[in-house]
């Protein structure tokens, strides 16, 4: 049927259909074939970005979590090197009469900062007054401790009115102890 068909062309018209016909494959094979591939290769394309910004985003976690897992475990060294008896209260009174500055407390009140599992964070709010620099910076240089964990997290430092040789100053000085449970 299909060879009588072709055999009723002249040769103008059989060049016209076979034209038609391979024009007809090529259209067939880049819509099943080569279009479809395009839109597999793009959307894997998309799929490893996707995927790329997830392994960055969990290589960074991964970064943060071994940072916070060797601080908690500098935190557990310096807690049981120090004595089970340690507040920071008794810590700091200890060091104010070193630096000559326990008379010149006006106030020490504690406070809990932030809270892991096993370790809270114990701040103590200080007011010195009517103390000189020196007096300040011996204080200071005994107070804290990077072995016992002890930090000045804030300081403010005012001169005194009435005194302008002398200085007022607020402290929050913070450290770390094992919660009792």
């Amino acid at each position: 049927m299909i060879k009588t068909f072709w055999d009723k062309l002249d040769a103008k018209q059989q060049k016209l259909v076979a034209g038609a016909a391979i024009f007809v494959c090529i259209a067939l094979i880049l819509e099943i074939v080569v279009f479809p591939f395009w839109g597999v290769k793009a959307k894997l394309a998309k799929a490893i970005q996707v995927n790329q910004k997830k392994l960055n985003e969990i290589s960074r976690l991964d970064a943060e979590f071994a940072s916070q897992e060797a601080a908690m475990a500098k935190i557990k060294r310096a807690v049981s090197a120090r004595g089970a008896d340690f507040t920071l209260f008794a810590y700091l009174e200890k060091k104010a009469t070193q630096a000559n500055v326990r008379g010149r407390i006006k106030q020490m009140n504690s406070s809990r900062g932030v809270q892991s599992a096993s370790f809270e964070e114990s701040l103590i709010d200080m007011k010195l007054e009517k103390i000189t620099i020196k007096q300040l910076t011996d204080f200071l240089y005994f107070a804290e401790s990077p072995a016992d964990l002890v930090r000045v997290k804030k300081i403010i430092v005012n001169k005194m009115k009435e005194s302008p040789e002398y200085l007022s100053a607020q402290l929050q000085i913070s450290s770390f102890q094992k919660l009792n449970r």
